[in-house]
């Protein structure tokens, strides 16, 4: 079968329809909507990988019904279905005389088996079905440890940008503080972004998923939010926040990642928001790390 994410791809270029149009639409990152176009569905959310295919179908004008059934056929969960014409021969049968009709064939007796024999069945199967499906659970335990002990390397469509992920942040960079504070705000809300240097960062907005940007020099970009906000930045030179157009000046311009959150269900409803900055120092650094602080 060829491979129908290629052909979802011709179709959304062929229209003219930008990945960026349909990540603003749908809300889905386009390091997802770029996972789609390239088969990699492993990389995406299980619980939402069907989800995010019917939305990408239904913007680029296509079936979504049809293109969920050739992903569960991509994917080896289903066949595809082949409709062929089945012609039904009609052979007429001489009769043997020779053979024997069943009025003349004598049945034998249909020996009843005990019922205790039926019941030491029963058990048995069920003993058996018992050991397979807690030898099941053992299997996919283990391969969830594996899992978590391996994780999938992080996927970024801004490599070139020095993207960090949590599990970067974790292992290469050490934290070296995090401050809080209230910052006065009242609904709705919004946070603004400027920059004279280039820089990319990773905004999570309520319930919303995760997505990428990239900042231009001398750009700024705009967010609303509801009640929290998420976001980590690879460096913050020159990097100016607003809440609600006022300045935030809680943010040190440096070289180093950082991130920010916030919102802590409920506080802006008494007209303040609580604020957390989190600083990262590499380890590979720790020795300039007096500068910092």
């Amino acid at each position: 079968m060829t491979d129908f994410f290629k052909e979802l791809k011709t179709i959304r270029t062929e229209k003219g329809i930008e990945l960026e149009k349909i990540h603003k639409r749908t809300k889905i990152s386009l390091s997802a909507l770029h996972a789609i176009e390239k088969g990699m569905f492993d990389q995406l959310p299980y619980t939402y990988v069907r989800l995010f295919l019917r939305a990408y179908a239904v913007e680029i004008g296509v079936d979504p019904e049809k293109t969920l059934d050739e992903l569960e056929i991509y994917l080896g969960n289903k066949t595809p279905s082949s409709k062929k014409g089945v012609e039904t021969v009609k052979k007429t049968e001489k009769k043997d005389p020779k053979t024997p009709s069943n009025q003349n064939i004598k049945k034998k007796p249909v020996s009843k088996r005990p019922s205790l024999t039926i019941r030491s069945d029963i058990i048995k199967s069920v003993f058996i079905i018992s050991t397979l499906l807690f030898a099941l659970y053992i299997i996919l335990s283990i391969n969830e440890e594996t899992e978590a002990s391996n994780p999938k390397p992080f996927l970024s469509e801004y490599e070139e940008e020095g993207p960090i992920s949590d599990q970067m942040l974790q292992e290469n960079y050490i934290k070296i503080s995090e401050t809080k504070q209230a910052l006065k705000a009242t609904y709705p809300f919004s946070i603004t972004l400027t920059t004279d240097q280039r820089l990319w960062y990773e905004i999570k907005s309520d319930d919303l998923m995760a997505s990428e940007q990239v900042l231009p020099i001398g750009d700024n970009h705009f967010h609303r939010f509801n009640e929290k906000i998420d976001i980590k930045f690879n460096q913050t030179l020159g990097l100016n926040l607003y809440l609600n157009k006022n300045n935030l000046n809680i943010i040190k311009s440096d070289i180093y990642p950082a991130k920010i959150l916030m919102g802590d269900g409920g506080s802006y409803l008494l007209g303040f928001f609580a604020a957390s900055l989190s600083i990262y120092f590499p380890h590979n650094n720790i020795n300039e790390l007096s500068r910092c602080l």
